[in-house]
C-alpha cells in the first residue's frame, strides 16, 4: 500500500487512529466527559494537571528522628529489665537521658555479661561504655542513619496508603533529603484534613490495666518499672502494664461500623498470631480491665467479661460516624515508625493555575503556528504534509501522556511547546535532502523521496537520541517539575521520530501515487 507492505501501512494507521483516540478527552468538556460510561472512562482518560496548573496544596514533612531513637531506646530499656530479671542479675537506675541509656550493675563480676547481654538486643551497632559499675548505652550514627534510612521509606508507604484511600486525586508523594518528605496535592484548597491524618503515628496497643496501682501513687512517682501513667479522655489518668498485651502491628483489618445501640464503633480483626495473642490474655484475664492505647492515649478500657476467642473484637468511644472511619483509616494503612511534622506549607490557588494554564496554552499555540507558517512558506505542498504530520505528533504526544497516567506541569508545557519546536527539524532534513538529489540530476520522483528519507535517517536518528539521553537524566536524576519536563520531552521526541520517519512518509508516498506526479518541487 502506497510503496509500504500492508501489515506496516495498517500498523501506522492503527498507531494513528489510537493516538487520536485516546487524545479525544483532553479536548471534552468536564461535563461531557463525566457523563461516559464507566467502562469508558477506565481506559480513556485525560491527562492529569499538576499542583502548579489546578492549584492545590503542597506539604514538606519531616520525620523526627529524635521521637524515633527515644521510642527504640524504651524499647531496648524493657528487653534490657526483662532479660537481666530472667538472669537474675541485679541492677539499677536505668534511666534514658539525652539519647543515652544509663543503669548500674551491682556486682562488677557481672557488668562483662551484662555488656553481652546488651549487644544481644539489637541486631546494629551499639555504643557501650563502662565507668566502673555503671554502663552507659547509645546508638552508633550507623545505627541512627540505618533506622533513619528504614523510617522514611516506612513513613512514605504509609503516607501514600492514607492519602490514597482518603481519595485524594493523583498526589505526589516523594522522599526530599534525608529524612523529608513530599506531599502535593493537586486540586485540594484545604489540606487540614490531610495534615491532621498525617500528624497522627496511629500506634495502637493492647494493655493490662494495673489495678494495684493508682494513678495518685503514679502521680507521686509510686510506680512500678513495669508499669506507666496513661491519660484518655473517658477514663482520665490510668495505670497500664507497660508491656503491650497485642502490639497494632497484628491488626489485620479495621473498619467504621456501629454497636449495640447504634453507636458508631470501630470493629477489627487480628492476624493469626495476633488472635491467639489476644486469646490466651482475654481466656486468663477474665474480670480484668484491658486498655486500648492509640498514640500514648487511652481510648478506651473496658473489663473483659469472657474470653475472645474470634480474633475480632471493638473499639467504643466517644466516636462521631467521620471519626470512627478516619481512626479505621489510620489503623488499616499501618503505624508510622515515627511522628511527621509540618515544615512547611504552601497552597497555590486555582487561579494561578488558569494562569499558567493560559500562558503554557499560548506559548505550545504560538509555537505551533510559527512553525507551521515557516514550513508552508518555505516547502509549499510538502510543508503541509509535514505540518499534518506535526499536528499528529501532538496528539500522540497527548496521548501517550493520558495512557501513562503522567501529571503535566508547567515545566511539562515547556517540553511540549519546546517538543513541537523541535519536532519540525526531521522533516526539514528529509526535504534539504531530497532538494541535494534533485540538485545532483536525481528526477524520478519516487527515487527523491526515498533518498531524501533513506540519507537523512542516520541525522535524525542522531539528534533524536542525543537529545533523548539529556531527557532520561532529567527524568533519572530529576524530581518534580524537572522530571516532569524530562517526561514530556522524551516521550515527545519518540513521537516525533515516529512521525518524522513513518507518518510523514507514508503521506508523502500516498499523495505520490494517487496523483503520479512527473516532477516534484521541494
Amino acid at each position: 500500500m502506497f510503496g509500504y507492505s500492508k501489515i506496516r501501512a495498517y500498523s501506522i494507521l492503527a498507531v494513528v487512529l489510537l493516538g487520536i483516540i485516546f487524545a479525544i478527552p483532553n479536548f471534552l468538556p468536564k461535563s461531557t466527559y463525566n457523563q461516559l460510561p464507566d467502562t469508558v472512562k477506565e481506559w480513556l482518560k485525560p491527562v492529569t494537571l499538576g499542583l502548579d496548573l489546578q492549584g492545590g496544596s503542597y506539604l514538606l514533612m519531616q520525620v523526627e528522628t529524635n521521637e524515633l531513637i527515644k521510642e527504640k531506646l524504651i524499647s531496648l530499656s524493657d528487653g534490657i529489665r526483662s532479660t537481666l530479671r530472667e538472669r537474675k542479675i541485679r541492677f539499677s537506675g536505668l534511666k534514658i537521658e539525652n539519647d543515652v541509656l544509663t543503669f548500674k550493675v551491682l556486682k562488677s563480676d557481672d557488668v562483662s555479661t551484662v555488656k553481652d547481654i546488651v549487644r544481644k538486643q539489637e541486631n546494629v551497632a551499639l555504643n557501650i561504655q563502662s565507668k566502673g559499675n555503671e554502663l552507659t548505652v547509645s546508638y552508633t550514627p550507623e545505627a541512627i542513619e540505618q533506622f533513619t534510612r528504614q523510617a522514611v521509606s516506612q513513613s512514605l508507604e504509609i503516607v501514600r496508603r492514607r492519602i490514597d484511600e482518603l481519595g485524594t486525586k493523583e498526589p505526589q508523594i516523594q522522599q526530599q533529603g534525608a529524612n523529608r518528605i513530599v506531599i502535593q496535592l493537586p486540586g485540594v484548597q484545604d489540606p487540614s484534613e490531610i495534615k491532621d491524618m498525617m500528624g497522627k503515628t496511629a500506634k495502637m496497643s493492647f494493655h493490662l490495666v494495673d489495678e494495684e496501682t493508682s494513678a495518685v501513687d503514679a502521680q507521686m512517682g509510686k510506680i512500678s518499672p513495669d508499669s506507666m501513667l496513661l491519660s484518655g479522655d473517658e477514663t482520665g489518668y490510668i495505670v497500664v502494664k507497660r508491656a503491650p498485651v497485642v502490639g497494632g502491628e497484628q491488626l489485620d483489618s479495621a473498619k467504621g461500623s456501629y454497636g449495640e445501640n447504634g453507636e458508631p464503633v470501630v470493629a477489627f480483626s487480628f492476624k493469626s498470631i495476633g488472635a491467639k495473642k489476644f486469646a490466651t490474655a482475654t481466656r486468663e484475664n477474665v474480670g480484668r480491665r484491658l486498655a486500648i492505647v492509640l498514640d500514648g492515649r487511652v481510648i478506651s478500657a473496658p473489663v473483659i467479661n469472657s474470653p475472645i476467642t474470634g480474633g475480632s473484637g471493638i473499639i467504643t468511644g466517644n466516636f462521631s460516624v467521620k471519626s470512627a472511619n478516619d481512626l479505621a483509616l489510620l489503623l488499616r494503612s499501618g503505624a508510622l515508625p515515627a511522628p511527621l511534622e509540618v515544615v512547611e506549607e504552601r497552597v497555590v490557588g486555582p487561579g494561578l493555575g488558569e494562569d499558567s494554564i493560559r500562558a503554557g496554552t499560548i506559548a505550545c499555540v504560538a509555537s505551533m503556528l510559527v512553525v507551521v507558517a515557516f514550513m508552508f512558506y518555505v516547502y509549499r505542498l510538502f510543508g503541509l504534509f509535514a505540518n499534518i504530520a506535526l499536528l499528529i505528533n501532538a496528539l500522540l504526544l497527548l496521548a501517550l501522556l493520558s495512557i501513562l497516567n503522567a501529571t503535566l506541569t508547567l515545566p511539562g508545557l515547556a517540553g511540549i511547546a519546546l517538543t513541537l519546536g523541535m519536532a519540525i527539524d526531521a522533516n526539514v532534513l528529509v526535504f534539504e535532502r531530497m532538494k541535494e538529489e534533485i540538485k545532483a540530476g536525481m528526477s524520478n520522483p519516487l527515487n527523491i523521496i526515498n533518498s531524501g528519507f533513506q540519507g537523512s535517517f542516520s541525522a535524525i536518528l542522531d539528534g533524536q537520541l542525543t537529545t533523548f539521553f539529556a531527557a532520561l537524566f532529567l527524568f533519572w536524576l530529576g524530581s518534580g517539575p524537572v522530571r516532569g519536563f524530562g517526561i514530556t520531552l522524551g516521550l515527545g521526541l519518540a513521537t516525533t521520530l515516529f512521525t518524522a520517519v513513518f507518518v510523514t512518509r507514508f503521506i508523502i508516498l500516498a499523495w505520490y501515487h494517487i496523483k503520479k506526479p512527473k516532477t516534484i518541487h521541494v
